[in-house]
């Protein structure tokens, strides 16, 4: 039960510590006021809670798929919202309003996926535990990590920003919201809307995906021992996406600064 809360903690909550670093070094300074951080918190938590409490009746959408479908749809339009966002990286100019909306909306939907989900485990955990002191335990160990990861993320994102490694900083956004949509490809293949090819390679005697490791990589970069060929192309599909969108911000950022000469 202590590792398996552990495992837990890691899976669902450290993607939200990464997020958070990217988005509070990234985006936050001198772009999206503080004071909306606190819309951010307000709504995560009604998000969180709502999830949980209508959760049943979302399964029972779009014939027994809804759970699958909106979290799917979830994860779309984070991207989307999130890219939109980050792309002020690379001309460093102040976050227009659209898009710190757009982050706001992007952070606070990915944050009820995934704490949602942490609540709703957490709690069949804690109805089957005979000990909730390993649950407790667990909880306990898992945040030193999440926190402890994040201090590390944090101050190495700091650095980079310092030496002006811009480009670096938009492969991390890159890899990290890539790993994330990407999901979608297994959520779908699980309710028989896409057909699965079946695994191209098998890394699992590597990294297993139910490992510590593999779901600390798995939320770095979308890690999957053994990914599909749907998989690969969707993750190939929204990198792409990226490097369209990094060309045409450094282009409207040269002219930019020719313009300043």
């Amino acid at each position: 039960m202590l590792i398996n809360t552990v495992i837990l903690f890691i899976k669902d909550l450290l993607p939200i510590f990464v997020l958070l670093c990217l988005v509070s070094t990234c985006i936050t300074p001198n772009r999206v006021p503080h004071e909306k951080l606190v819309y951010v918190c307000f709504s995560s938590v009604v998000g969180i809670f709502a999830k949980f409490y209508y959760l049943p009746m979302m399964g029972e959408l779009f014939d027994g798929m809804g759970i699958e479908v909106i979290k799917t749809l979830e994860l779309v339009l984070v991207y989307f919202c999130l890219l939109i966002g980050c792309s002020s990286l690379l001309t460093q100019n102040m976050i227009a309003a659209h898009q710190s909306n757009l982050t706001i909306v992007g952070l606070v939907i990915f944050t009820v996926i995934n704490a949602s989900e942490f609540i709703i485990f957490l709690d069949s955990y804690l109805a089957n535990s005979q000990s909730i002191r390993d649950v407790v335990a667990g909880l306990s160990i898992g945040l030193g990590i999440c926190l402890s990861f994040s201090a590390l993320l944090y101050f190495s994102l700091h650095w980079f920003i310092k030496k002006e490694f811009f480009t670096l900083l938009y492969v991390v956004w890159a890899l990290f919201l890539s790993g994330q949509i990407s999901q979608v490809v297994n959520l779908l293949q699980q309710v028989d809307i896409i057909k699965s090819s079946g695994a191209l390679w098998d890394s699992t005697k590597l990294v297993k995906d139910s490992s510590e490791y593999g779901h600390l990589l798995k939320t770095l970069f979308g890690y999957e021992a053994g990914p599909s060929l749907e998989f690969i192309m969707l993750y190939t599909a929204s990198l792409l996406l990226f490097i369209v969108t990094f060309f045409i911000k450094s282009s409207k950022k040269q002219h930019y600064d020719i313009d300043r000469v």
